[in-house]
């Protein structure tokens, strides 16, 4: 009973897959490995067999599996020399889904969308139960999103590619055991790289619409800034905890890791596309020079990003201290998180590596020095978990009164 079970569902999934030749497609681990060794061919014996129907196929296949092969770096599409990601199990895959704009371009040389990013999808790589059966069902995802156009039809071809294969055949792909349902891998938005300044500057005005923000409240703006955080699992963690507080947008210093890092990615659960995340360099690269005081010649990078929120857009800056540091000397006040005060202005919390802490250039640029409250004989806390305790009290005490 089982064996003509299994045998209806793989018939009817047959079917399903009919008229969508040209952005679908079920693949075996021997599809794969044929695939590699059609990839490692020279280009004129590919040339040579181009011809033959299967081999037209495969080939055609290759390059929508190619972001997922060895995952070890960001890839690159070869066609539009975009920076692609990948995103791995399947709820994150659902939100890629949720969020995606199916083939259009992101708008990266216009006035960037509202929060949270959208995300332009290239292709899925999934095992058939996901993709067809509750659960989980992505198949009910995507056709509620309308990617295949009306009702799955022709018409409206999408250029999003889905390849279906068992689990054998993606870990053959992956270049590791998948134990995971599904896999995606998405364009990484780039319209905060062409209009980061212009961007933070607007959701900091005050006569900015409140829908255009992750933020609850009415004018108050919630930032994270990192300073040289380099762990990619710490920054996928961070990233999922300011997404669960409604932090409205991400600074990093231009020496912290990719947030798209396929272990950030997977850390975050897929929320690295849930908010806005900022570089020192967009930011730099995309300002009016006559908007920016340059006074302080030494006020670099990050420094420079918190002066101008702080003297500009008068938003104050917390920098999150694991001591009170009393030799150093900092001009800036020193107070226990518990202790901190009510206040509707704007905020950024800034976190330094859980190594070095934040250096001593980026603290002088923050109005206040404030630190967690422990028990004796614990010094600091993991950064991750850190982050959790300053956005949540944060996000509590300096929350705008209605």
């Amino acid at each position: 009973m089982a064996k003509e079970v299994e045998q209806s569902l793989a018939e009817n999934r047959a079917l399903w897959l009919n008229g969508r030749e040209d952005y679908a497609a079920f693949i075996t681990v021997q599809d794969v490995c044929d695939i590699k060794r059609l990839l490692g061919r020279n280009e004129e014996s590919v040339s040579s067999c181009i011809n033959d129907a299967r081999t037209k196929r495969l080939l055609q296949i290759s390059d929508w599996i190619a972001p997922f092969f060895d995952l070890k770096e960001l890839p690159t599409s070869k066609v539009t020399n975009e920076r692609l990601f990948v995103s791995e199990g399947t709820e994150a895959v659902r939100m890629m889904i949720q969020r995606c704009v199916g083939g259009t371009n992101n708008g990266s040389d216009t006035i960037p969308p509202p929060p949270p990013p959208s995300v332009r999808l290239f292709s899925i790589l999934t095992k058939p139960a996901t993709f067809f059966d509750p659960p989980t069902h992505l198949l009910q995802d995507i056709e509620e999103r309308r990617l295949f156009g009306v009702s799955g039809s022709s018409g409206m071809l999408p250029s999003l590619k889905i390849v279906i294969a068992d689990e054998k055949a993606m870990t053959e792909i992956a270049g590791f055991p998948i134990a995971r349902g599904a896999m995606a891998c998405g364009v990484i938005p780039n319209y905060i790289q062409t209009n980061a300044y212009s961007w933070l500057k607007g959701i900091l005005s005050r006569d900015y619409p409140t829908m255009m923000v992750n933020s609850t409240t009415n004018q108050q703006r919630r930032l994270l800034a990192l300073d040289a955080v380099s762990n990619a699992a710490n920054m996928g963690s961070i990233i999922r905890t300011a997404a669960a507080f409604s932090i409205d947008a991400i600074i990093l210093s231009d020496d912290s890791c990719d947030a798209f890092y396929r272990q950030s990615v997977r850390t975050s659960m897929g929320h690295v596309i849930s908010l806005p995340i900022i570089r020192v360099s967009d930011w730099e690269n995309s300002r009016r020079e006559d908007d920016v005081d340059d006074d302080d010649g030494e006020c670099i990078g990050l420094a420079k990003v918190l002066k101008w929120l702080r003297k500009t857009m008068n938003v104050e800056c917390l920098a999150a201290v694991v001591d009170d540091d009393r030799e150093r000397k900092y001009d800036q006040p020193f107070v226990l998180l518990e202790d901190q005060t009510e206040t509707s202005r704007s905020w950024c919390c800034v976190l330094g590596n859980e190594g070095n802490g934040i250096r001593d250039t980026v603290i002088q640029e923050c109005d206040i020095r404030v630190k967690i409250g422990m028990a004796g004989g614990v010094d600091s806390l993991s950064l991750p978990i850190a982050a959790g305790i300053l956005l949540h009290s944060l996000s509590s005490s300096r929350s705008e009164k209605e």
